[in-house]
């Protein structure tokens, strides 16, 4: 099943990164913290709302799914997920403008990092690659970044194999981590969602240490529990 298989990009990166499986590949002497982007680091849903109202749509957010939640203001019919698309394809090519960096995540992460080494892992289209890795930089934080484009389970295995140490996945989406328990032993969940209405919206999810839009608490509990209990 491809959708559980890196495709090609993504292991390019992971390669570049070091994470080759061979003699002298990178290898973390800290615990690992495995972070998402979108909603965790960067507001996503709105400014995504603010494009689709700019395009003449309207997300009527009662799932937390985007697909199926947009309509025509006009009409009232369903975005196709062509149009859908199209909208994600301008906010990530307008990112730097348009998704502002979520309150105390520079701080939470800086301090984490004393501790705990930090990989962005951030599921949208290669080619925005480097202008997100510029964004998250000019924020202040210059961390390594993988992007990818079908489950993240591929890549979290890959790099779990290169750390001896406690590891961590902090993840906006349920689907994500729910994957991650099912397919990948030993990797702490922690569900962060800056969104408080789609992160309501969540439910409860199954085997996560916490469930926040609070950056101040979600770094406390990622240090106790990748650093001072393991």
């Amino acid at each position: 099943m491809t959708d559980f298989i890196a495709d090609d990009e993504t292991t390019t990166q992971l390669l570049s990164l070091g994470y080759s499986g061979q003699a002298g590949a990178q290898s973390h002497t800290k615990p690992l913290l495995i972070c998402d982007v979108d909603e965790v680091v960067l507001h996503l849903v709105d400014p995504f709302v603010e494009v689709l109202r700019e395009r003449g749509f309207v997300l009527k957010s009662h799932s937390f799914k985007l697909t199926g939640n947009i309509y025509h203001t006009g009409s009232g019919q369903e975005a196709t997920q062509g149009e859908v698309s199209d909208a994600l394809t301008q906010l990530f090519d307008q990112q730097q403008h348009r998704q502002h960096i979520v309150d105390g995540v520079v701080e939470g992460l800086n301090d984490l990092s004393q501790s705990v080494d930090i990989i962005f892992l951030t599921n949208m289209p290669h080619p925005f690659r480097e202008t997100r890795r510029s964004h998250l930089s000019g924020q202040g934080l210059d961390f390594p970044l993988i992007t990818n484009t079908r489950s993240k389970v591929p890549a979290i295995q890959v790099l779990k194999e290169h750390c001896n140490h406690a590891v961590g996945f902090i993840d906006d989406t349920p689907k994500n981590l729910d994957q991650v328990r099912e397919r990948v032993d030993g990797v702490h969940l922690f569900h962060f969602m800056a969104n408080e209405q789609f992160r309501d919206m969540a439910g409860p999810i199954e085997g996560v240490h916490f469930s926040s839009g609070d950056w101040a608490h979600a770094s406390e509990k990622i240090r106790q529990t990748l650093v001072e209990n393991t």
